[in-house]
């Protein structure tokens, strides 16, 4: 009995470009500094890095960063965070989206069956509107309502995340 494999019927979100297609599809849409040195990384694989916290909703601190020939860090994930802040902060990411949802569109590719909107990365306190215009003792709110926050998580897996597996523990300094 031989077992075959379908294809999707749709493709999974990418969580990493090739060169080619950040350089033709992503880059022309970001803000590049006008001064001072040039990304140590390039920019494609600091992309990539920024869509891996995003995919996975890991600490950016346990970004799991290259090394260079002595071993130490290319890069520090503070500097990878900056970039991001940068991007989202300025509509670079937003104009990169709108122009792959207009070229996808455009290809006849854009599956509308498929998109769905999350807010899971959002932290909602139950009652701090109310809480915010009287003065109230924090101790006895922290007992009477405590916080939850909602984790989205996903089952797709890919080449990528599995050969990221390995690295994806993060210790917190004491």
């Amino acid at each position: 009995m031989s077992t075959t494999v379908q294809k999707p019927a749709t493709t999974p979100i990418p969580v990493q470009l090739s060169a080619p297609e950040f350089e033709a599809f992503i880059l022309p849409h970001l803000s590049m500094p006008k001064r001072g040195p040039r990304c140590k990384l390039g920019y494609h694989r600091v992309f990539n890095l920024i869509l891996w916290v995003l995919y996975t909703g890991m600490q950016w601190k346990c970004l799991p960063i290259p090394q260079d020939a002595q071993g130490k860090p290319a890069i520090h994930y503070t500097t990878i965070y900056k970039v991001f802040a940068k991007w989202a902060d300025d509509g670079s990411l937003w104009q990169a989206f709108v122009a792959s949802v207009r070229h996808l569109a455009a290809e006849k590719q854009l599956d509308l069956t498929v998109l769905h909107g999350d807010g899971t990365n959002t932290v909602a306190k139950k009652g701090a509107m109310g809480l915010a215009t009287r003065a109230t003792n924090i101790r006895r709110v922290r007992k009477l309502l405590p916080s939850s926050t909602i984790m989205a998580t996903s089952s797709r897996l890919s080449l990528w995340l599995l050969s990221m597996r390995p690295t994806w523990s993060c210790s917190r300094k004491a």
